[in-house]
Order: structure tokens, then C-alpha cells, then sequence
């Protein structure tokens, strides 16, 4: 085939990444740029979308200069972005103000106005499987509607991070199920804008645009952006998805039951169901996934590889072997760590107790106890924080086969040892650290029907190594998880 190349962007949160991947899944080339994040007042975080669309122009045009024989094989565009962060356009599709990110606090007093009354809470719950927060687009849509009335007013389309891009790519405004579900406006049952939601928040539902399955067609490449990105005209732009969906699928995430686990800097869990599983006690996500008739259970974990990160920064600053030396040292040390526990909460945490005031805990600290000591130790708190949402997933009756592991942490065997001792599930570290890109291109090959299905696109794709399972926990794995736990219910008074 002579059309075989999938451009994929990624729109993440402090920059873009545009990959050239072809059907086998194999790279062919990688450009990416850094953007700002903006802070103009305490819990603000915004973005100027001028910004992703200058990275995406001229990340093309540089790729195209260097290459300029992948434009006539390329066989679709697709995207993934950050979700949640969200434009506001015109009656002339002019930008009117900057974007809100998904990091953005500010909407935390409207929260706490909608949360107070049961009813509401209830509603959302009901049609969207998920509970109100500042992340989330809806409440920071009424923010601008009640603090910036003029912008409002003249507001007539809100498109989320990636549908902007899209829109500038083909003069299409179309969103997927899965980014949609961050809105917080979504039917995540029956797959569409909800009446219900955009009355209680009294906002207009006009403001959005349609929403469709990720992997279809949905605009082709204009002629104007043609000129300005080198992108052929008429080349068919694939809807895409919210980005954690898209490195989900790219690892390899088809079926219910696999999982998707991250241990880069944050730890994410994803569990993909045929179910929608919402959890009443508001400890984990729920939200449409890339693969029609899929939901993906999410719990994200503030600091994972940032613990052990903030031990090298602080303890082994210069050290450029430092990781190398703890990964060698620290099989010396026998599981448990000697009775030495650490909490990884050093910026909070997120799933399962989510709890801004969290603080990081060295507890049981002996004489004995060694440098390597703590390395493990912050192993095995990450480790412990991973099975705590588990247990929470398992208790709502998600099922959990295989886990799939990515991120700069799944490097480590050792690390992958402890996981497997603490987690008692099978686990495989994925090779490569472009899962987006895959996950993409997966969505693209589905589209344009060069694959036959989800499952057959990722094992074709997705690179599998190293395999870990332990059937059973450890006696002092045990005996010292269920301190970890005691420790933050007994601690959360004095955090």
C-alpha cells in the first residue's frame, strides 16, 4: 500500500508530539515542542490554543522539510489531547479568551455550591457515572458564565483541547465519547449531550459540538490547512480521543479486564469493562473509552515515580548512577523493607482518598535501617498504593486479568518484582514509550477498516517484554500493607 503512514499528534498538557508511524506500528519519524502553562492568578491554569496549533504547523512543516516524501503516504491524521481543557470560540470561530486546563481550581466554590445539595450529586452520578470536581469543563463553563458575563455572551462554540485542533485541521467541530465524558455533560450510558445536566448547570447545550465514536472519519484535511501544515488536502482526520485512552489502547488495551498501569512520574490505573462501573463513594472514575461499547475505569495516583525522584534530588543529587546503584542494592534487602513504610503522598493524593492535605510517611524507622532501606521503601508505598485502588475496582466487581505496565518506573525490573509480590496479578511491561502514538494509529487503521478489529490492530502493534507474577503475597508484604492503610486513616487528623 502506498498510503500507509498515520500522523498522529498528541496534545499534551506542557507540549505536542506529532509521530509518523506506518501499519506495522513501526516509527518513522518524531517531532515534538513545549508550550506554557499560564498561572495569571492562585488556582489558575491556562493555556493559549494559538499555542498547540503553532506546534502542530510547524512540527509538520519541519518533519516535511526533513522528509518531504512522507506527505504522499500519508493515509490519515489522527489526535489524542489533554482532557477536560477547553476553548472558547465566537460567532466567527475567533478565540475569545484562553483555555482552562484541566489543572485550573478555580471553579472549587461552584463545585461545593452544586455538591451541597444531594439531588444534584445524585444526578450526575446517575447519568454520568462520576462525581462533580474543579477538573472537570462544566463548572468552570459556569465560572466564566458568572465572572466573565461579556465573554460568555458572545461564546458560540466550546470545543475541548484536541476537537480545536481538529477543527483548525478541517473546519469540522466534532468531539469522541471519551473526551466528552470529562465534560461532565455527557450521557456516558447513552452516548450523548445530556438535557438534564446542561439545565442544572444553565448552560446552553448549543455550545457543544457533536459527539462520535473515536475511531471514524470525520472531516478530511481543508485546503487552507493544507497550505499552512504541507498535509495533503483530503486527507481523511480520524475523530481521536482523550490521551490516556489513546496510550491505554496503544499498550495493548482491547479487552475487558486488561489494564493499563502507568508508574512514570504520577501512577494511573485504567481497567477497560463492557460495563459502566461508576463508584458511589466517589474514589474512582468512570468514563467512556477509544473502543465503542467500552468503558475504562481510571484512578490516578499523585506522585509514583516522583517519590523515588524527589529520594535521587534530594539524597543523590549528583549521582548520575544513583538509579543504577539502588536497583543493585536494594535486592539485598528482604521484602518489607525491615518493618520501614512509606506513604507516598508528598503532593496529596488522588485515587482512592483523595485528599489535598495528604502528607508523605517514613514510619518504623530503626537503627538498621539504610539509604537502600528507604529506596525500597518507596518502592514498595508506590507498589501498595497501586493495590489499594485495585482492591477499591474489585470491591465495585471490575474484573482484573492482566496488567499492562508503561512509564519510566516499569524500567526497573526490581521494581516490577515488588509490584508483582504486592499486586498478585499477571503483569507485562510494554515496550516503547510510544503508546499514544500507537494507540493513534490504532484508531486510525481502524477507521480507514485496514484492521479487522481492536484485538487484532494490538497484537500486530504493541511490543509485550518481560512477564512478573506472584501468586501470593508475601507475609510481610501483607502484614505491612495493612499498616500502610491504618496509617493514613490514623494520620488524617494531624495531616
Amino acid at each position: 500500500m502506498d498510503k500507509n503512514i498515520f500522523l498522529g499528534i498528541d496534545l499534551g498538557t506542557t507540549g505536542t508530539k506529532i509521530v509518523a508511524m506506518n501499519h506495522k506500528g513501526e516509527l518513522i519519524r518524531s517531532e515534538s515542542a513545549e508550550y506554557q502553562i499560564l498561572n495569571p492568578e492562585q488556582q489558575f491554569a491556562e493555556q493559549n490554543p494559538d499555542d498547540w496549533w503553532n506546534a502542530v504547523k510547524n512540527l509538520t512543516n519541519k518533519m516535511f522539510k526533513d522528509k518531504p516524501e512522507l506527505k504522499n503516504r500519508i493515509a490519515a491524521v489522527g489526535i489524542a489531547g489533554q482532557m477536560h481543557t477547553h476553548v472558547y470560540l465566537d460567532k466567527d470561530n475567533n478565540l475569545l479568551r484562553n483555555a482552562i486546563t484541566w489543572m485550573d481550581q478555580r471553579s472549587q466554590s461552584i463545585v461545593e455550591r452544586i455538591n451541597s445539595q444531594e439531588k444534584n450529586k445524585e444526578l450526575i452520578f446517575k447519568i454520568t457515572a462520576n462525581f462533580l470536581t474543579p477538573t472537570y469543563t462544566a463548572p468552570n463553563i459556569i465560572w466564566v458564565k458568572e465572572n466573565q458575563p461579556e465573554i460568555y455572551a458572545k461564546t458560540k462554540k466550546i470545543l475541548l483541547a484536541k476537537d480545536y485542533v481538529k477543527f483548525k485541521l478541517s473546519g469540522e467541530m466534532v468531539t469522541d465519547y471519551s473526551d466528552a465524558a470529562g465534560t461532565l455533560l455527557f450521557d456516558t450510558k447513552k452516548l450523548e449531550w445530556s438535557d438534564e445536566l446542561f439545565e442544572l448547570y444553565q448552560i446552553e447545550k448549543s455550545l457543544m459540538p457533536s459527539a462520535a465514536p473515536s475511531a471514524s472519519v470525520i472531516a478530511e484535511i481543508s485546503e487552507k490547512a493544507a497550505e499552512i501544515t504541507g498535509i495533503p488536502a483530503g486527507t481523511p482526520v480520524i475523530n481521536g480521543s482523550a490521551d490516556h485512552a489513546a496510550a491505554a489502547l496503544g499498550a495493548g488495551v482491547t479487552d475487558p479486564g486488561e489494564v493499563a498501569a502507568i508508574l512514570g512520574t504520577a501512577g494511573v490505573i485504567s481497567v477497560v469493562s463492557d460495563k459502566r462501573i461508576g463508584d458511589p463513594d466517589e474514589r474512582i472514575f468512570c468514563w467512556n473509552y477509544c473502543l465503542e461499547d467500552k468503558w475504562v475505569n481510571l484512578a490516578p495516583m499523585q506522585t509514583a515515580g516522583a517519590a523515588l525522584n524527589w529520594f535521587k534530588n534530594n539524597f543523590d543529587k549528583d549521582n548520575k548512577e544513583a538509579f543504577d546503584n539502588y536497583n543493585q542494592n536494594i535486592i539485598k534487602i528482604e521484602a518489607g523493607s525491615d518493618g520501614l513504610i512509606f506513604l507516598p503522598y508528598l503532593m496529596g493524593e488522588r485515587s482512592p482518598i483523595w485528599d489535598s492535605d495528604a502528607k508523605g510517611v517514613f514510619f518504623g524507622l530503626r537503627m538498621n535501617h539504610t539509604k537502600y532501606h528507604f529506596v525500597k521503601a518507596i518502592m514498595e508505598g508506590v507498589s501498595f498504593a497501586f493495590k489499594n485502588n485495585l482492591e477499591v475496582m474489585e470491591e465495585l466487581g471490575i474484573e482484573i486479568n492482566e496488567m499492562k505496565f508503561l512509564g519510566g518506573g516499569s524500567k526497573s525490573e526490581n521494581w516490577m518484582e515488588i509490584m508483582a509480590g504486592v499486586l498478585n496479578k499477571k503483569i507485562k511491561v510494554v515496550i516503547g514509550s510510544e503508546t499514544g502514538a500507537l494507540g493513534i494509529s490504532i484508531m486510525c487503521g481502524l477507521a480507514l477498516g485496514i484492521y479487522d478489529s481492536p484485538k487484532q490492530a494490538a497484537e500486530m502493534l504493541a511490543s509485550e517484554s518481560r512477564d512478573y507474577y506472584r501468586e501470593k503475597m508475601d507475609q510481610n508484604y501483607k502484614e505491612n500493607y495493612d499498616k500502610f492503610k491504618k496509617l493514613y486513616l490514623n494520620l488524617k487528623p494531624l495531616f
